[in-house]
């Protein structure tokens, strides 16, 4: 492993920050600026530069790079912004003069660059200024440490903090979103620095403060960390609260903060906080011998300061220290800056400064450890500083306008897996921008440990803290850092720095290092000469031999294994290139002493000739899988094949054949009768097959050796493709009939794999496809039957005899788990003749064994006979689970069958027809139900209706008569619907008499309910799936069943989304529009009428069965399938839900058939909760078996008289609605009508409904009918009306109304009379009847051209229901005059 730039992360829109932070005109003035800098470039790069460029060649690290020197001094945009990436690596902002662009990283699976698995993209961006002329001098992201129980002590959130020219710190969040704003110092912000908590790396060592250090031109700031995190939370959450009320003032906390000034040196560019230090007793007692001469005061401990390093001029580096406890003083009053110069006594842990006066230091970077710090200087010098003992002790020349960073490393795990904590590196990254050249150093007097040609315009970034508000305990198990140093370039790619332990060792003859760079070159060959599939950049016998001389090289032994591991992990090298490699190592280390070799070399050693040896047995496969054996004379049948291979009793057989034609019958696909093998479809190379077996090794006494089954085995917890693909590798040949059963057999023996590993893997193989033919069966049976016998007979034939043997109970758990019934039947059938013949075997065994032992004690002979009662028991336990297994394979392989059949059926989606997979132990563990679920998920997904599942009688009566011929028809890709149809009743009634109890009326038609209302809930816009569910609802005979499941589809499905539509109704008081529909509810507009019919469908149901409840039903299950443990079932969940409220249902009631009227007949300005008060209101959408108070007949008069008006309107729109309905084509004049037509009209039961409402609200129920009545007779709907006309009670107050009606019509015909009949008609009336006529009515009619011999038909009417007396009595009676002579006339 060497030192690499590994892709972190990547800019995603890197074009348009740059295009945002620099315009065409900026991006010009960017151009001169950056010309005027270029001066000064041919200064000389010192004397070193040549070796460090022969250290490049020699050690092998630097990677083709960027030489061209005539790259545009536009790319240096990015260097000349303010930048800062969060440790977390979930923020970056950049900034140049007032503008700031803030982005977020975000995992993005199309991402172009396929190296980079997330991607930062841009937030916001804006300019940041609130003064004239102010712009950005400082940036920093820091994330802060997350409060939550889920992530505790992962970062939260990352807050932006930007420092100004105007001397303000302003705090921002992710978004762009002002948090805090404070100055803290009347001067420009050049600098800003953070410490956060770092766990110590030993016991005993000071935990540093967490604290912002903000440097200005002639001060330093120090903000105390714990009051930073608490006014950062407070203010995030005042504007999280500001922005949802609309506020826009915020109080910020005010924040804990301390000012040094260092008066002692002249300007200061950077600067580090060391944190708080304390200096060694031998330093304090100098320092009081010095001041105290001979009678000194020396104190047990030094005093303890903060320790800031800065770089600058006057002097090039200083040191200052600030005693704790103290009111805050001046630095120079505690600082010793100038090695000339003692302050006071305070200053007895000063140190020395670096005086120089033509040097000016630009930059300095403080180690992770605290012992080394790094400056560069306008000199073009980067110099290492002994921060302990105040002194430089290295300088790099030829490095102007250098950035630095450092990086920490412990030490790699050691052999027995334990981290060795107290061994760190430290290595300093000096990145030479004009050179394009980043190196890797160790720090001290340490060598240049690697070195990349990168890109000459990119910026370092070393961010010393990490986490916000950690301490000691949410520390624990929390990444701190996701990177030391990154180098970030301008194609918007950022590269972490990753440096491993070993390169930390400065012995260049050291043996690891030397082993390590051997590996390293064998990974490199390996990994470059393959660069597209097929091509080669140098021969493979060339490549053989390098790669054979780098590891023959190397000398330590595990060092050699990663080599050899990573040889025969290499795809394209082949078994024989790879065989030869071993036989090299075999024979290199055979050489040096065989057995006499210390014990890494000797585990090595046999390491080796086990991969060797499954080398030559994968050529071996490899050849045999190519060869196909020709087999004499007729292929057996599959009859034979059960009888005379397997065994199988005469009986038996034809009962497996059975149900093999039962299977076709029902239209399962039929599996081919010779399966053809197509090798060359299956590709599969040595690589592949050693990475699923694992070599042991031991350590032995005497040459080691491969017998034994220990040291090969397959590996653990193999991927199931890499099973999937071994098993074919080994099996499939064989398993098709085109291999030899004897010679795979001898081919596997000799692998050594472990003989129950392999049987394991060939029954995996088997229960991998569906389609096996019966035929195929001899040689599984064969491949079983070799396998088997080599187990251990303890794993056999179990000896506890209420335990079964351990191999074939595992036998039988792959046949249950697997989802190809068809394939684990057989399975089944051939393991339980195998299991026989094996324990028969081990029975004649032990017989013989005894018989040879006929001399020996009785207590032994009696031992014998209780062995072999055991094995008897044994047996017995064995073959009931047989039994068993085989009894439940039969029953999935039917209910397969269904599950595959595609119905023809108008409502079937090829979408929603996903297979249901089945299997034995899913249907065990899934519970009592699990066989209902399953046959209700495809009765739901095929569209099926109720109608569907049954036979009709005349069909059955038919079936019983003669056999159908539709059983020997042979299908085609067409299949009649009727066919189809058939075939699912044949199967359904099968599926009845194998599970009569999981299958009765009531559970099924319950599940297929519950069902249908999960694929509407999917679907809300499906309304039909949520009928289908109440029509299978309503066939549940059993009320109690019937309650539960409705209550059920109620509380999860229905109630949430008819609350949210009641709720959106009354707010926008009409039918809402189709987006809101679809936003809110989810439904769309043209389908939420009928959506709320359900509900009230619904409703109506668990009224129905809360008033029908009886005893409580009782659910049993098959006896063969009782013995299956999971969840409960639908219906045993359905008959213990609590009894509903009756009561509450029924309120519910009046809610949905009022929203379903609004939405049927299109009522506008009306709010549907408005119309019951509020303890109605407050009842509503609660528990349906709770309690809540309900409001009575004795609402508020104003709820009243709205109902009232509600029910009015209601009645008109349904009058209207009937009127539409009626088409003109009948009769030109006066459209006629058919009654019945009218009375079957869905629109008409309204007026029915809405008489059941008012009579439950306890309204006026004459008044609606006299005016239903009246708005009949205004439609010109007389029939109709003259019907509701015989339920009205009150006669003299609906004559008058309808008086009212006549003159209307009266009126309307005067309106379109001629005026000669008008002069022969008007001297005939009574002047009386004409003024009353000529008075304005306050009403209209919806129709007024109705024929005047209807008209006398309503004024009869009108006579009759008023009485003699009665004023309006005699009006009516003239008016029959006035008709006569409009229909003389």
């Amino acid at each position: 492993m060497s030192c690499q730039l590994i892709p972190l992360s990547h800019f995603g829109n890197i074009d348009s920050v740059r295009d945002f932070l620099f315009p065409s005109p900026m991006q010009q003035e960017l151009v001169k600026k950056s010309k005027v800098k270029e001066t000064g470039w041919d200064e000389s790069w010192g004397d070193n530069w040549d070796e460090a460029m022969q250290q490049d060649d020699e050690s092998g690290n630097v990677s083709e790079g960027h030489n061209d020197e005539n790259d545009d001094t536009r790319n240096k945009w990015l260097q000349d912004c303010h930048l800062s990436l969060s440790p977390a690596n979930d923020l970056i902002a950049v900034a140049y003069l007032d503008k700031m662009v803030i982005l977020a990283n975000k995992y993005d699976p199309e991402i172009k660059y396929k190296e980079y698995e997330t991607n930062f993209s841009t937030v916001w961006e804006g300019s940041v200024k609130q003064e004239e002329r102010e712009m950005i001098t400082a940036i920093l992201c820091l994330p802060l440490a997350s409060q939550k129980r889920s992530t505790h002590g992962g970062p939260d959130w990352t807050c932006v903090i930007v420092g100004f020219s105007t001397g303000y710190i302003r705090m921002y969040t992710e978004t762009g979103a002002l948090l805090l704003s404070q100055q803290l110092h009347a001067e420009p912000v050049q600098k800003m620095k953070c410490h956060t908590y770092e766990p110590p790396r030993y016991l005993g060592l000071g935990e540093q403060h967490e604290e912002l250090v903000i440097l200005y031109k002639r001060a330093i700031v120090a903000v105390d960390g714990f009051s930073l995190f608490q006014a950062l939370k407070a203010c995030r959450n005042q504007v999280a609260r500001a922005s949802a009320s609309g506020e826009s003032t915020l109080q910020p906390p005010p924040l804990a903060y301390k000012k040094w000034g260092p008066q002692e040196q002249e300007s200061i560019q950077d600067f580090y906080s060391c944190g708080v230090c304390m200096a060694n007793s031998f330093d304090v007692m100098v320092t009081a011998s010095v001041i105290g001469g001979q009678n000194p005061v020396i104190r047990s401990s030094g005093p303890v300061a903060n320790m800031y390093i800065t770089a600058g001029n006057g002097p090039f580096v200083g040191f200052f220290y600030a005693i704790e406890g103290f009111a805050p003083p001046m630095l120079s009053d505690v600082a010793y800056a100038v090695a000339s110069k003692l302050k006071s006594a305070i200053m007895s842990a000063a140190r020395y400064g670096l005086p120089d006066q033509r040097r000016q230091g630009t930059s300095i970077s403080l180690s992770p450890n605290g012992n080394y710090a790094a400056t560069t200087d306008s000199f073009g010098r980067v110099i290492l500083i002994d921060v302990e003992q105040g002194v430089a002790f290295r300088m790099w020349k030829g490095y102007r306008d250098a950035q630095v960073g450092w990086i920490q490393v412990y030490e790699e795990e050691s052999a027995s897996g334990r981290t060795r904590y107290g061994h760190v590196a430290q290595f300093l990254v000096i990145y030479a921008a004009r050179r394009g050249l980043l190196e890797v150093w160790l720090a001290g007097s340490g060598p240049r440990v690697a070195a990349f040609n990168v890109s000459k315009w990119g910026c370092l970034i070393c961010p010393p803290h990490g986490i916000l508000g950690l301490n000691n305990v949410t520390c624990k198990g929390v990444k701190i850092k996701e990177f030391q140093c990154a180098l970030v370039d301008i194609d918007g790619s950022i590269l972490k720095v990753d440096v491993p332990f070993h390169l930390a060792l400065s012995d260049k003859n050291s043996r690891r290092v030397r082993d390590l760079h051997l590996l390293k070159q064998i990974k490199f060959t390996l990994r470059e000469n393959k660069k597209e599939p097929g091509t080669f950049c140098i021969k493979i016998d060339a490549l053989e031999t390098k790669v054979k001389d780098f590891l023959l090289n190397i000398r330590t032994a595990n060092i050699a294994q990663q080599a050899v591991e990573r040889i025969l992990s290499t795809k394209y090298l082949g078994p024989a290139v790879q065989g030869r490699i071993l036989e090299a190592c075999i024979l290199k280390l055979s050489s040096l002493g065989g057995s006499n070799l210390e014990i890494d070399r000797r585990l090595f050693l046999q390491f080796c000739r086990l991969n060797e040896h499954l080398v030559n047995t994968f050529v071996a496969l490899e050849k045999f899988n190519k060869e196909k054996n020709v087999k004499e004379g007729p292929a057996p049948t599959a009859c034979q094949v059960l009888t005379e291979t397997i065994g199988l009793g005469e009986s038996e057989a034809m009962h497996i054949l059975s149900q093999f034609q039962s299977c076709d019958r029902f239209g399962q696909n039929k599996p081919e009768t010779e399966l053809q093998f197509q090798h060359e479809t299956m590709v599969y190379d040595v690589s592949s097959f050693l990475s699923c077996i694992e070599c042991t090794v031991h350590v032995q006494e005497q040459e080691p050796s491969l017998q034994g089954s220990s040291a090969i085995s397959l590996v653990k917890n193999l991927p199931e493709d890499k099973r999937s693909d071994l098993g074919e590798f080994l099996f499939e040949w064989c398993l098709s009939g085109n291999g030899s059963v004897s010679e795979l057999g001898r081919l596997l023996l000799d692998s050594r794999l472990p003989s129950e590993e392999t049987a394991t893997l060939l029954v995996q193989q088997w229960l991998a496809k569906d389609n096996r033919s019966i035929e195929s069966m001899a040689e599984f049976f064969n491949l079983l039957k070799t396998f088997t016998s080599l187990i251990d007979s303890s794993r056999l034939v179990a000896v506890d005899s209420n335990i079964p043997s351990p191999w074939w109970q595992k036998f039988r758990d792959m046949c249950a788990k697997s989802q190809n019934n068809r394939a684990a039947y057989m399975a089944a059938v051939v393991g339980q003749v195998v299991a026989i013949e094996t324990i028969n075997r081990l029975s004649l065994l032990s017989t013989s064994s005894g018989s040879k032992d006929h001399d020996t004690s009785s207590a032994s002979s009696d031992a014998s006979e209780k062995f072999s009662l055991q094995d008897w028991e044994t047996v017995t336990v064995d073959m009931e689970y047989w039994e068993r297994i085989i009894k439940h394979l039969e029953d999935c392989l039917i209910l397969s069958c269904l599950m595959k059949r595609k119905p023809h059926s108008p409502y079937f989606r090829e979408d929603r027809n996903e297979e249901i997979r089945i299997s034995v132990s899913g249907l065990l563990e899934g519970g009592k139900g699990c066989i209902t679920e399953a046959i209700a998920k495809y009765v739901a997904r095929a569209g099926l209706k109720p109608e569907d599942l049954y036979r009709p009688v005349r069909e059955e009566t038919q079936k019983e008569g003669k056999s159908t011929q539709l059983e020997e028809q042979i299908e085609t890709d067409e299949i009649p619907e009727k066919s189809v149809q058939k075939k699912i009743w044949d199967l359904i009634a099968d599926l009845r008499q194998r599970f009569p109890h999981s299958l009765e009326n009531d559970v099924l038609f319950s599940n297929c309910c519950w069902e249908y209302t999960v694929l509407w809930n999917k679907e809300p816009e499906e309304v039909d799936c949520l009928k289908t569910s109440l029509d299978f609802l309503k066939l549940v005979q059993n009320a109690v069943l019937r309650h539960g499941v409705a209550f059920m589809m109620w509380h999860m499905f229905v109630s949430k989304r008819f609350q949210i539509t009641a709720l959106l109704m009354d707010k926008v008081g009409r039918v809402p529009k189709d987006r809101l529909c679809r936003k809110d509810v989810g439904i769309s507009e043209n389908r939420l009428p009928d959506f709320v019919g359900q509900v009230v469908q619904l409703i109506q149901l668990m009224m129905e069965a809360n008033c029908e409840m009886n005893e409580v039903p009782v659910f049993n299950i098959e006896h063969a399938w009782h013995y299956g443990k999971g969840s409960v079932s639908l219906v045993e969940l359905a008959v213990d839900k609590k009894v509903t409220n009756y009561h509450l249902i029924k309120h519910h009631h009046h809610l949905a058939l009022m929203m379903h009227a609004i939405l049927i007949l299109k009522i506008k300005s009306w709010k549907v909760l408005s119309l019951f008060d509020t303890r109605g209101r407050n009842a509503f959408f609660v528990d349906l078996y709770s309690h809540p108070y309900l409001p009575n007949k004795n609402v508020d008069l104003a709820v009243s008289a709205g109902r009232t008006q509600f029910f009015t309107k209601l009645i008109t729109r349904v009058v209207i609605t009937l009127l539409n309905s009626i088409t003109a084509a009948d009769c030109p004049e006066f459209p006629t009508y058919s009654l019945s037509k009218l009375r079957s009209s869905p629109v008409n039961k309204w007026p029915y409904i809405v008489l059941d409402l008012a009579h439950e609200f306890g309204l006026d129920i004459d008044f609606i009918k006299r005016h239903h009545v009246c708005e009949l007779y205004s439609a010109g709907l007389d029939k109709l009306a003259e019907e509701v006309l015989l339920t009205v009670n009150d006669h003299e107050s609906i004559g008058s109304e309808l008086l009212q009606i006549v003159r209307l019509r009266i009126q309307y015909q005067f309106s379109i009379c001629s005026n000669r009949k008008m002069l022969q008609v008007i001297p005939c009336v009574d002047p009386y009847v004409s003024g009353w006529l000529k008075r304005k009515s306050s009403g209209e009619l919806i129709r007024p051209d109705v024929p005047v011999s209807l008209t006398c038909l309503l004024l009869s009417n009108v006579i009759n229901q008023l009485r003699e007396g009665h004023p309006e009595h005699e009006l009516a009676v003239s008016l029959v005059d006035l008709l006569e002579m409009f229909q003389l006339y």
